[in-house]
């Protein structure tokens, strides 16, 4: 029961990281359109993005290895009772509250078809972009009870064979295909990356893969070394291919680096100081709602008060801003979580 518990911690203390890692991907992404393309201020805020790439496949790892295991009782009625309900409220609460900051910050006002285009946001996908990861999880719910039936029956053969059908299929394949502009006549009926890294974070969790620490290492620092070098290249060339495959999740060295931080975050499980485990987990609980307001700030800032974060010192300020989102963030949704019926959604 103890080793079941310092596992779970490690998937929180890793939600936790990869939640403060979007915010520093986003932050430095939104103040890199006030640098100029090419300069060396735009690569250094570039690089940050992509090498915080990670951090999206991670927390879906995390969603796989918690949904994935069969010693969590799951039923149709809790699937959409308690979590597809959840993401939809989310999904209503947060469009409308976009759709209001840009009505008010704008020069529209706010007016009946605010609440309109907010609820059309929320069916169309056409609101804020990060809002995607919504649909994401959505999907995977939906699909969730059939995962649990193929994970439940998986030998380790069995996942290496999946993750291996996956990654050659929905990684590999389309990185040949976007750097030749040529196309295979040979697919997957999957056109997703996402049960990859759903099925890879329940094979690490239980133990059905690789976890000498090396080989993890290996993956996490040449995944790592190698976006941050053809960051470095795309920005000398300015590839459209390159620049297409840095930003996609499905691109191999994203996979390989997210792959070998979630495992050797989940070999190292129990060596977290306490203090830090604790401080990580408190962050976990306001997660969520993090990643959803974050871009609010962000907006705020960067785009309503077209503040140029160059102006101002570049890099150290870039990411002194990045804190300041995080901890406005936090501190709106530790708040709100004390709601009542606010504490269920965010």
């Amino acid at each position: 029961m103890e080793t079941k518990r310092r596992e779970i911690h490690f998937l929180s203390e890793l939600r936790a990281v990869s939640c403060i890692a979007i915010v520093l991907l986003h932050t430095f992404y939104a103040a890199s359109a006030y640098a100029a393309p090419g300069s060396t201020a735009h690569l250094a805020a570039i690089s940050v993005r992509n090498l915080m790439m990670w951090a999206v496949p991670c927390f879906v790892m995390v969603s796989g290895a918690l949904l994935l295991d069969q010693a969590r009782v799951i039923t149709y009625r809790k699937i959409f009772q308690k979590y597809i309900l959840r993401i939809l409220l989310a999904l209503v609460l947060f469009s409308v509250g976009f759709q209001v900051f840009d009505d008010i910050t704008g020069n529209s006002g706010l007016h009946l078809t605010t609440l309109l285009h907010g609820l059309q946001n929320a069916v169309t996908g056409q609101g804020w972009k990060h809002m995607w990861y919504l649909y994401l999880i959505i999907a995977l719910y939906l699909l969730l009870p059939f995962y649990r039936k193929i994970a439940a029956g998986l030998t380790k053969k069995d996942s290496y064979y999946l993750l291996g059908v996956y990654f050659v299929f929905l990684s590999l394949i389309p990185m040949l295909q976007t750097l030749t502009q040529k196309s295979t006549a040979f697919y997957l009926c999957v056109y997703s990356i996402y049960p990859f890294y759903f099925f890879l974070g329940d094979a690490f969790f239980q133990k059905r893969i690789f976890q000498k620490r090396w080989i993890l290492a290996l993956l996490a620092v040449g995944g790592t070394a190698a976006m941050l070098l053809l960051t470095m290249l795309c920005e000398k060339k300015q590839t459209a291919s390159l620049s297409e495959l840095l930003t996609s999740y499905a691109f191999p060295p994203i996979a390989l680096q997210s792959a070998g931080i979630f495992g050797l975050m989940a070999v190292k499980a129990d060596r977290t100081p306490k203090w830090l485990s604790w401080i990580l987990r408190q962050i976990d609980q306001c997660s969520f709602g993090v990643y959803l307001l974050h871009m609010l700030f962000l907006k705020l800032v960067l785009v309503v008060w077209k503040w140029n974060p160059y102006s101002h010192g570049g890099f150290p300020v870039i990411l002194a801003l990045a804190i300041a989102v995080f901890l406005c963030s936090f501190g709106c949704i530790w708040l709100l979580k004390r709601i009542p019926g606010l504490k269920k959604i965010l």
